[in-house]
Parts: structure tokens; C-alpha cells; sequence
């Protein structure tokens, strides 16, 4: 009888750390294996610029306008090239959209998603300086995850990107 009691105590105490492991680990088992880059929405906001062209490292959609080339790398910007002559496209400038994956153009105008915000760009003739004319807050859902997760971050902070962890 003492036995079938300690057995039954055994039991019942190993189902209990059983339990509360599966709710003290539920994080750990169904949180994303991604983690976010995020940046202040003040920063986010004067982010949009030319830069030193840099390495392709992701390549995303292709945009011609007139003798330009834009090549999106998702989530960081695009890569600029003057393609007046197809055989021999030259590198110009890194056009830096936190969180961007797309483009319309129209006339002069660049519409580009950046992360959460709408923005529109004028540039000059050879791309030597782009201008945000516009900026409409909020207009896209917070970036998720890839595997679908939503971040936990301060409110002040836009998520631009995703890193495996």
C-alpha cells in the first residue's frame, strides 16, 4: 500500500514539472525563429538617402526608368545602376528604404513601401540626389515575421526587417 502511494505521489509529481515545463517553455517552443530589426520612428523618418553603392547580397524586383536601373534588395533599399549601354550597366548609388520590397513609378516620381509608411521621391537626372516629397504614416501592417509573428517591440520603434536568430 505505502508503495502504490509513493508511486502514485511519483507519478503525480512528475506530471505536475511536466505541466508547468510545457507552460514555463511554450515561449521557447512557439516563438519565432526570427528576431526584429527595429529602429525609432524618428530615425525611421530620416532614413530614406543615397549611399555608396554596396554588395548585392539578396536580390529582389527590377525596375526600369528610362535609362535606370532599380534593384530591389528587400527590406534594405536599392541598388541603382545607369543602364545606357545594357552590356555594360554602370554602378551608381545604394538608394537606402528601410523595410521597402517595392516601387511604382510615375512621371519622376518614386512610390516606395517603407515598412509601415508610403513615401514618394523625386530625383534628379542622374540620381545624384533623391528628395521625400511625401511620407503617409501607417498606411501598411506592421511587418511580420516569416514564419508569421508578430514583434514585441516599443511602440516608438518600426520594424524594418527580420534576422534569423
Amino acid at each position: 500500500m505505502k508503495n502504490l502511494k509513493k508511486g502514485k505521489l511519483m507519478t503525480s509529481i512528475f506530471l505536475l514539472s511536466l505541466l508547468l515545463c510545457a507552460f514555463q517553455c511554450e515561449d521557447d517552443i512557439y516563438s519565432s525563429r526570427y528576431k526584429p530589426i527595429s529602429i525609432k520612428r524618428t530615425d525611421f523618418n530620416n532614413a530614406v538617402g543615397l549611399v555608396a553603392m554596396k554588395p548585392q547580397e539578396i536580390m529582389g524586383k527590377i525596375y526600369v526608368k528610362d535609362h535606370f536601373l532599380l534593384i530591389n534588395e528587400p527590406n534594405l533599399g536599392f541598388h541603382i545602376y545607369n543602364n545606357s549601354d545594357p552590356s555594360n550597366p554602370v554602378k551608381i548609388k545604394f538608394l537606402k528604404v528601410p523595410g521597402s520590397s517595392d516601387v511604382a513609378i510615375k512621371s519622376d516620381v518614386l512610390y516606395i513601401n517603407s515598412a509601415v509608411d508610403l513615401i514618394a521621391l523625386t530625383f534628379n537626372d542622374d540620381f545624384s540626389d533623391v528628395i521625400v516629397t511625401k511620407r503617409v504614416k501607417n498606411v501598411f501592417p506592421e511587418m511580420l515575421s516569416p514564419d508569421g509573428d508578430y514583434a514585441n517591440i516599443p511602440e516608438d520603434e518600426i520594424v524594418v526587417n527580420w534576422i534569423l536568430k
